[in-house]
């Protein structure tokens, strides 16, 4: 797809949209978010529209489509449209929305959390430790990650329940995203509470069970494969570099790789030959020019 339209609250992406041409109006058919990736879980936990996710200068967000210094190429991208699971948390009436994960957590610190997993009515394990979390796919590669769990294909349509810091060290379980997985028996000696993506909260009040609640709809930029050339060493590691960490200006290519200047524009210039970077005039800046994958 291409956008040619969108809402934005933000000033700064307001202007910037309509300075390359992008209509900003209420009602657009796309949303774009301006800031990190909790502004961009906001939007997708209540968001119908697909949301475009545009990320300050030199802030990785893994969930925006591009950098704010990439404004200008937008209306020449060719982006797409990927649903990403929702789940909602349902405990004693109350009921909290998540795109990342839901958190089973003690209130205090150092607190352990005895539970016992069921999915659709059927006993899985009994667990106890500092809690445990419903991820889902997009929600695989932040808070699940750090706690023990497999990344998950963003396309794949599964619920991944990972145990926190278990002390009887079970391991964790993918179960497809059409059941419905049951926190049971939740004894600590604090207040327990649900999180949705570390933002929103309510209290364990004697029983919890999360379930897919449909999708959100998140503007990527698809990740097309490339014939690799063959590249010098110094070259290679340029690439790599733009692709993680761009937009970048040669000189913050150069801080990163510890390469000499003249190296770095030789790599960069070898790189843009070869189709493997683009270069645009960097918007705040017009004296320089700004290289990303």
């Amino acid at each position: 797809m291409r956008i040619v339209e969108v809402e934005a609250e933000d000033a700064v992406l307001a202007e910037a949209l309509r300075r390359h041409g992008v209509e900003v109006r209420r009602g657009a058919p796309v949303v774009a978010v301006y800031g990190r990736d909790r502004d961009i879980l906001r939007a997708l936990r209540s968001e119908e529209r697909p949301v475009l996710g545009v990320s300050p200068p030199g802030v990785d967000a893994r969930l925006a489509a591009l950098e704010l210094r990439e404004v200008p190429l937008l209306p020449d991208l060719a982006l797409e449209v990927v649903d990403v699971v929702r789940v909602e948390a349902e405990s004693g009436g109350q009921r909290v929305v998540a795109i990342n994960e839901v958190a089973l957590l003690a209130a205090e610190p150092a607190s352990f959390v005895r539970y016992s997993l069921y999915v659709d009515g059927a006993f899985v394990f009994n667990d106890l430790g500092d809690g445990c979390l419903v991820s889902t796919p997009v929600g695989s590669t932040a808070y699940a990650l750090s706690a023990g769990g497999a990344v998950v294909s963003p396309r794949a349509d599964v619920l991944e329940v990972v145990p926190v810091n278990s002390a009887l060290r079970r391991p964790p379980h993918v179960f497809p995203s059409d059941v419905r997985i049951e926190l049971r028996d939740v004894r600590s000696r604090s207040d327990v509470y649900l999180i949705g993506d570390g933002a929103e909260k309510i209290r364990y009040r004697g029983y919890a069970a999360v379930a897919k609640a449909g999708t959100a709809k998140l503007v990527v930029r698809p990740q097309r494969p490339r014939a690799a050339p063959r590249l010098p060493p110094s070259v290679q590691l340029v690439k790599r570099v733009v692709e993680e960490r761009g937009p970048l200006t040669a000189s913050e290519v150069a801080a990163l790789t510890g390469l000499s200047p003249r190296t770095v524009r030789y790599a960069l210039e070898k790189l843009r030959e070869a189709g493997l970077v683009r270069s645009t005039v960097d918007p705040t800046d017009p004296r320089r020019r700004i290289y990303m994958a």
